[in-house]
């Protein structure tokens, strides 16, 4: 279970914490199990079941103190941006390989026993690096590792040889993890995440998983994790936002397929007791770990989900 609190608790925005310019922005918090609602900004906001709560409130540039069940909670805001007229379009950004790949794919290990197949597991953030907070101050690393040790269990349980990149709380440069799976002749790698939404949008409107990848092989992988998670969500109701390309250091691989996992929002209270919850978990992981059979196996799906 989730660790109960006796008190009110902000978990975003921290105290003092200055925040870019916007219009409005996301609170989340804690309050004792059992209130049914708390007002923000003198309006009523739902408590879920944990006691955990979300919202949105309007903002203004400086120093900005929200009432939050009777308690000031104050965090600043950037001023709005000068717009500049003979500002130039920024150039687009190239993104480059990571510097120690090569340029060809490995072979694919369709008809290798899974003893002989590699499977780098990745927990993001870790350390000083802490991630996204949700509403009961639980890190985004924490939840990331439980998930990656789950994923590692099972494919462990199926024969593979697996390799993590962190097993503790550590930290692990952002260049050093794909690295590690060059240094272990790895057929794949894949990246662990818990989502949160941007700081103006509303975390109860946010909560779905999707899967990044920046190539082919890449996507290739992605698609069949991704379609195995997707079932797993449609039976309990969670959105599933597919495979997408994108530029993240981990994924901007030629020779691995890497793909990065948002697997769920832990800034929403649904997501965040969903990141605690053992027997999700391990039905996710075990969803992790089919996608990774099809792929293997040379049957993942054909065009993308």
């Amino acid at each position: 279970m989730i660790p109960l609190l006796l008190a009110l608790t902000i978990a975003f925005p921290r105290p003092g914490q200055k925040l870019p310019y916007v219009e409005r922005c996301y609170m989340i918090g804690a309050v004792e199990p059992g209130t049914t609602n708390i007002l923000v900004a003198g309006e009523p906001v739902a408590v879920y079941r944990t006691g955990a709560w979300a919202t949105l409130v309007k903002v203004e540039p400086g120093t900005n103190v929200v009432d939050v069940a009777g308690s000031n909670h104050w965090f600043t805001v950037a001023k709005k941006p000068a717009a500049r007229a003979d500002a130039a379009a920024k150039p687009e950004r190239v993104y480059e390989k990571l510097p120690y790949a090569g340029d060809a794919a490995k072979e694919h290990p369709a008809g290798r026993e899974r003893g002989e197949i590699t499977v780098v597991i990745d927990a993001g953030h870790g350390g000083n690096d802490t991630g996204a907070l949700s509403p009961h101050r639980i890190e985004e690393k924490d939840a990331n590792l439980r998930m990656a040790r789950s994923v590692r269990d099972e494919l462990c349980k199926r024969g593979y040889r697996v390799v993590m990149t962190r097993d503790g709380d550590k930290a692990v440069g952002l260049y050093d993890r794909p690295k590690v799976a060059h240094a272990n002749n790895a057929d794949a790698f894949i990246s662990i995440h818990h989502n949160a939404p941007p700081v103006d949008r509303d975390p109860r409107d946010r909560r779905y998983s999707v899967v990044y990848a920046w190539n082919d092989i890449g996507e290739r992988l992605g698609r069949a994790v991704n379609r195995r998670i997707a079932a797993v969500n449609a039976a309990e109701g969670v959105k599933n936002n597919g495979v997408s390309r994108a530029n993240y250091a981990v994924t901007r691989n030629p020779e691995i397929p890497s793909c990065l996992i948002e697997v769920d929002f832990i800034t929403s209270p649904e997501g965040e007791e969903a990141s605690w919850n053992p027997v999700r978990r391990r039905r996710v992981a075990a969803a992790i770990a089919d996608g990774i059979d099809d792929w293997a196996a040379g049957t993942e799906p054909e065009r993308r989900l």
